[in-house]
């Protein structure tokens, strides 16, 4: 009984360990939902990102261009001799500095060094503080400012793009998706095929033994099952590519199984485009928004060379004091400066000019990079509003043929039924059904996939600093 037992207990674990050796080995299921769940692996979101990091660090970097700064510095050792009266003497004294401006021309700073005599052992201090405040050209006119506001500006652009980016990967990987499923339907069919023709084969071999069949019955048999492996071998291999294709789109490794694909389920009927609204907002169009930040940009670049040209003032207010003490015990008290600095080039190799024109043609070229991507993208409507024109045709095309494939196969189905036809013949035609079945459920995908993407506004691709058309 107890040996009865053991055997009992070790089928059970055997039985254990083969079931988790299965399901280990066995390929995990990757839905469609999962798959647009993962846009955020996918390289056009990755770039956004990028992007975006890109923005922030160049804000940072600005406002840490203008945070308090720290130094200490100072002579380690000093010797000093004074030839007329035959002395001479050693020092030391480090030097504190403190220093903060902002973007609005204020700048701030201040110092303390103390300085001792090690000859005679006195000691010498003086400290200062000092504001200065320019006051033309403008404060906004300083280019800190102005790539300041253009980063801003530019991440407000990013933020906009986002949902157009987000958007465009879903239907990305979405057709991604769909075509690694037909590509996997086509292997399907091409194995239904390879099938056909084989038993086909098998069939002109036996009337070719009882003389009902030529050698050239056979010659065509034995064609179609070569062309029908050949198929059958290029579809495995397209839906291979098409599946490793989603894969890497989605950032994904190993082995995946994709849902079955249900030609029953249609894509639903997309309202009918209107052209005229989508083209009235050409200038709120994710592909263009980064073009207005780079116009203004420019504007704002000429209009401060121009003001350049004008006197440079600003207002400087100085407070000080320096003091001895040692053996004499004498110092001095602080003091107070206040002054308004102005400055201006009479000759000045002719530099205000050329930057003056630099700056008149970069506007010239913001205009035109403006103007070239309002273009751009109405020509992207178009050409897409037309494909969606010649898709609707495809699937005109497609119902038509898959009509013509049902009214052969309900024939064949009579004429096998009348013995006017043999099995194979049978079999072809439903083959060729499935396809039909097939080409029409694609045609409608292509159709209401590419009708979705016009209705949406998806037309291009964004990349480079702030989203360029690509």
């Amino acid at each position: 009984m107890k040996r009865i037992w053991v055997l009992a207990l070790t089928l059970c674990v055997l039985l254990g360990i083969s079931r988790i050796a299965t399901a280990h080995e066995s390929p995990v299921i990757l839905t469609l939902d999962e798959a647009l769940a993962r846009v955020e692996y996918h390289s056009d979101y990755q770039a956004w990102e990028s992007n975006w990091e890109n923005s922030s660090k160049s804000i940072q970097a600005i406002l840490d261009k203008h945070s308090l700064a720290l130094d200490i510095s100072g002579d380690l050792f000093s010797y000093r001799y004074n030839f007329e009266r035959d002395k001479s003497d050693f020092s030391t004294g480090p030097a504190l500095s403190l220093s903060k401006s902002n973007l609005w021309g204020t700048n701030l700073s201040g110092s303390f060094s103390p300085k001792w005599n090690l000859s005679d052992g006195s000691v010498r201090s003086g400290w200062s503080l000092g504001l200065t405040q320019t006051l033309w050209p403008a404060p906004w006119f300083n280019s800190d400012q102005i790539a300041l506001q253009t980063a801003y500006d530019t991440q407000a652009v990013l933020l906009k793009q986002r949902v157009y980016v987000v958007e465009n990967t879903r239907f990305k990987i979405e057709k991604l998706y769909r075509t690694a499923q037909i590509a996997e339907a086509r292997v399907s069919l091409a194995e239904a095929g390879l099938a056909a023709a084989l038993r086909s084969q098998q069939v002109v071999e036996e009337k070719l033994g009882m003389g009902e069949a030529g050698e050239i019955d056979l010659i065509n048999s034995q064609l179609n099952v070569l062309r029908a492996e050949r198929d059958l071998e290029s579809g495995q291999a397209a839906a291979d590519a098409a599946k490793e294709n989603l894969l890497q789109a989605v950032d994904l490794s190993g082995e995946f199984q994709l849902t079955s694909l249900d030609i029953g389920y249609l894509p639903e009927e997309e309202e009918d485009v209107d052209l005229e609204a989508l083209l009235a907002k050409l200038h709120d169009h994710p592909l263009v928004l980064q073009h207005q930040v780079e116009l203004k940009k420019a504007e704002l670049e000429l209009e401060a060379g121009q003001a350049a040209s004008k006197p440079e003032a600003s207002l400087s207010i100085i407070l000080q004091d320096s003091s001895q003490s040692g053996l004499s015990g004498q110092g001095a008290g602080p003091s107070f400066v206040a002054s308004v600095s102005i400055g201006y080039p009479i000759l000045d190799k002719n530099q205000w000019s050329s930057t003056l024109e630099t700056l008149s043609d970069n506007l010239e070229k913001a205009r035109s990079a403006y103007e070239q991507a309002l273009e751009q993208v109405e020509r992207l409507f178009r050409e897409t509003a037309q494909e969606v024109a010649g898709l609707a045709r495809d699937v005109q095309i497609a119902s038509l043929t898959l009509r013509q494939a049902e009214l052969e196969w309900q024939a064949a189905q009579l004429q096998y039924e009348a013995g006017l036809i043999d099995h194979s013949s049978l079999v072809n035609a439903e083959v060729r059904l499935k396809q039909a079945e097939l080409d029409y459920y694609e045609s409608m995908f292509n159709y209401s996939w590419t009708k979705r993407r016009l209705n949406r506004g998806l037309v291009g691709e964004l990349s480079g600093a702030g989203g360029q058309i690509r």
